[in-house]
């Protein structure tokens, strides 16, 4: 059956009886809801979409199984020819939340076609009720490497070469707004010219606020072994934000460089237990360069703003990668100057904290307050205004001219302990929302605008 207009396509399938009908919408024709019901499989959409026919879709043999789902190795037959696919095939979800799941998939579908670093997704099905993402077939992935060679570990150059990769997936990914939250050895996976693509591209994410009939996947979001505290029950630990896919990338780089799974032989209430109770951080191996190492304690700070972001460790892996040994050291130097260490440290914030912050001219600053604080122990600039920035080569943060009421002479203070601040907000801040119980907010800047994560 079709009919144009409000598009409504119905076919046969093996796999599932259901139906699609139109829904009436005045913003948008392709509108469509999934209602159970005797007939054949049907999607209700108008032009061109990620949908595919899961009469199409023959299931083979599964190939894994994870918190969230199964994955298959199946065959997409198509009228030139047919293509050898994995399909992640979703844990049940309640009726009531399909049209939201469904429609989150077919964006992200969209969203990622021609990223080079990550996986390929060929389009979103339904197969006995349950959804599925179809993305191309990899023979083998940074996991399965590991597992032939001695001590499954990799060298550091390997390493450092996935790691760029990887970085430079989630940054395509992040850029259209999406966490991964499930970054291990696992899903990575590895094309025919041994570069690494991300396997997994947001699951948890995307279910993030979707009621589920697990308890467990509501509580948590991601694998146990590779989750930031932020992710245990994210609606009391939260916000996330992007520096939650830097803790699972560092767990994974550790379980890359080690052979080792991180918190390997605990159970689940361990982890959680060590990670978020008694926020223990993961041992960084030994014999490593001091940037790499610097890095990865970032990966593991408590208070996700103190992390590095992707950015970040996409600059440091490529220095190190196109560096000499005996130029590690004066590279960090670079990074962590002894002048924002005098200036900052006893403030508590790490250096990637307050890269965050770019002062800009015309920017109204104040004196930084001390982390986990809200009270300011000193107030050298109570507020002023940036009439001036320096900034040299040993030294990326440099110095601000902070014109302040009442003193004459613009004041000369290092970056690193000034906040920029609009309506007595500065970035990084917490806050509390008024309608909700618990609930946090993290402030972010962009240029004028205040950004707030839930």
């Amino acid at each position: 059956m079709l009919l144009t207009g409000k598009t409504v396509f119905s076919c046969s399938s093996d796999h599932m009886a259901s139906k699609i009908t139109a829904k009436k919408n005045d913003d948008d024709d392709s509108d469509y809801e999934i209602i159970e019901g005797e007939s054949k499989t049907a999607l209700a959409a108008a032009g061109t979409s990620p949908w595919i026919d899961s009469a199409t879709l023959e299931l083979r043999h599964r190939i894994g199984r994870g918190p969230f789902g199964d994955v298959w190795l199946a065959t997409h037959h198509q009228s030139t020819k047919d293509n050898e696919v994995a399909i992640k095939m979703l844990h049940p979800i309640n009726k009531d939340q399909m049209r939201v799941v469904v429609d989150k998939f077919k964006d992200l579908v969209s969203k990622s076609q021609g990223m080079e670093n990550v996986c390929l997704l060929r389009g979103v099905s339904i197969i006995s009720g349950r959804i599925c993402l179809v993305m191309k077939f990899y023979e083998g992935c940074v996991g399965d490497k590991m597992a032939l060679l001695k001590r499954g570990k990799l060298s550091l150059s390997d390493v450092l070469r996935y790691g760029i990769d990887l970085v430079t997936g989630i940054l395509e990914l992040h850029a259209k707004g999406f966490l991964i939250l499930n970054l291990k050895p696992s899903n990575f996976l590895l094309n025919d010219n041994d570069t690494a693509i991300l396997g997994d591209v947001g699951v948890p994410y995307l279910l993030h606020s979707i009621p589920l009939p697990s308890s467990d996947m509501i509580m948590r979001l991601g694998t146990p072994n590779y989750m930031a505290p932020e992710q245990w029950q994210p609606e009391v630990r939260g916000p996330m934000s992007f520096e939650t896919d830097s803790w699972g990338f560092g767990c994974s780089i550790v379980e890359m460089l080690t052979g080792v799974q991180p918190w390997s032989g605990k159970s689940i209430d361990e982890i959680y237990n060590l990670v978020v109770i008694k926020r223990e951080k993961l041992t960084i191996p030994n014999a490593i360069p001091p940037p790499l190492e610097k890095l990865l304690q970032g990966c593991f700070m408590y208070d996700l703003r103190s992390r590095p972001s992707m950015t970040d460790i996409l600059h440091v892996f490529k220095r190190l990668q196109n560096s000499e040994e005996e130029e590690f050291w004066s590279f960090w130097r670079g990074v962590d100057s002894t002048e924002i260490r005098k200036s900052s440290a006893y403030l508590g914030y790490t250096e990637w904290f307050l890269s965050k912050d770019q002062l800009q001219v015309g920017d109204t600053v104040r004196s930084r307050k001390p982390a986990n604080s809200c009270k300011h122990e000193n107030m050298d600039v109570p507020e002023g205004k940036v009439v001036g920035l320096e900034r040299d080569t040993t030294d990326s943060d440099g110095f601000a001219l902070v014109k302040v009421h009442g003193v004459h002479d613009p004041l000369r203070v290092h970056v690193s302990v000034l906040e920029r601040v609009t309506k007595d907000l500065a970035s990084g801040d917490w806050g509390c929302q008024l309608s909700g119980e618990g609930l946090h907010l993290s402030f972010r800047w962009l240029k004028d605008t205040v950004w707030v994560s839930l």
